[in-house]
């Protein structure tokens, strides 16, 4: 199952992310974890410490480069085998996860061009590291633009981090409908930092009135946030906690949907 997360900026989709990719490990499958973000943050979330984080080699995206049209959309290739890539590239971050990270942006370069060479290369990786692992999960980009630039064309699943409040279920709708137009199999909701039931309501109702499906619920969860606080994997910081408990639920869902 090929899964990215996405949300609005601060909606925890990276924690998500991160910490789905520890509970698939420890099952004892093997993850291939792509952090597409510009603003990469998926290490520390894996459980890598900050040495390891900044010690990664980063994929420059001249390493993925276009190829034939399929459908009308230029498909990108890599311009090294697949094998390599991964063997130059991928960075152990825990037990049976490896990371892969797109790389940042240049120092000194704000306002002189756009993040389109890396969106292609992300939508290229995702397609062409599918063997690699039982399951590949990416954290992408925080808002819509991949999204209109097709970057996450190559997922089986969406998974659209959504908070209480009306700003984030807003993009959580609009997120949903560019991934139906995308052809995106399945589009799920995780209903992120729910502090009560009328949180729950709130975004149950929202979801209903746009046709959008919760795969789970994730409490607002103070060892979560200690756990970003200090730098560490929610999963290496309280195992046990609420909300690693919540996306270990939302995992198993995922593996019926990838069964069925």
């Amino acid at each position: 199952m090929k899964i990215a997360t996405v949300g609005k900026g601060g909606s925890g989709k990276t924690t998500i992310a991160g910490t789905l990719t520890r509970i698939f490990a420890d099952e004892g499958r093997k993850i291939l974890a792509i952090d597409g973000d510009p603003n990469p943050n998926l290490a520390l979330t894996l459980g890598m410490s900050r040495a390891e984080a900044d010690a990664i080699t980063y994929i420059s995206p001249k390493i993925m480069t276009q190829g034939e049209k399929v459908d009308g959309v230029v498909q990108m290739v890599p311009t090294i085998p697949r094998e390599e890539i991964i063997a130059t590239y991928a960075s152990p971050a825990a037990d049976n996860v490896d990371l892969i990270v797109m790389g940042q942006p240049a120092h000194g370069t704000a306002g002189m061009g756009c993040m389109c060479a890396s969106h292609r290369a992300v939508r290229g990786l995702v397609a062409e590291l599918t063997s690699f692992g039982d399951h590949t999960v990416t954290d992408m980009e925080a808002g819509l633009e991949h999204l209109r630039r097709g970057t996450a064309r190559h997922v089986d699943m969406m998974l659209v981090v959504a908070e209480p409040y009306y700003r984030s279920l807003e993009a959580a709708m609009r997120t949903a409908a560019l991934a139906k137009e995308l052809g995106i199999k399945h589009i799920k909701v995780v209903a992120n930092k729910v502090r009560n039931d009328a949180d729950m309501e709130a975004i149950q109702t929202f979801c209903d009135q746009h046709g959008m499906e919760i795969i789970g619920a994730v409490p607002l969860d103070d060892d979560m946030v200690e756990a970003e606080r200090q730098e560490k994997a929610p999963y290496d910081h309280a195992p046990g906690s609420p909300g690693v408990q919540s996306l270990r639920r939302v995992a198993t869902a995922i593996d019926e949907l990838a069964r069925a």
